[in-house]
């Protein structure tokens, strides 16, 4: 049990570390007139926002976790995993 709560807790580090980043990264791709990346990374953030959003409601966490179990596509990109089809 100890061993899956570090993986998971690696990563969700992980995949913080790289949002954060993407987010930093976000002026340097409109300055660069790379608008499409910086508007997959505002969709990225309001995708954590509102799964955020819905744990803070009572029985918000099951409601998160069946919405990513449903909607694949719901996750922030850092946090998806390849699926292997």
């Amino acid at each position: 049990m100890i061993h899956k709560v570090k993986k998971f807790s690696q990563k969700m580090r992980h995949g913080l570390k790289q949002e954060y980043q993407e987010t930093k990264d976000i002026p340097k791709h409109i300055k660069n007139k790379e608008y499409k990346k910086a508007a997959e990374q505002l969709g990225d953030i309001s995708k954590m926002t509102f799964l955020s959003a819905l744990w803070v409601l009572p029985g918000g966490g099951v409601v998160s976790a069946t919405l990513v179990k449903i909607f694949k596509n719901i996750r922030p990109s850092a946090f998806r995993e390849e699926e292997s089809n």
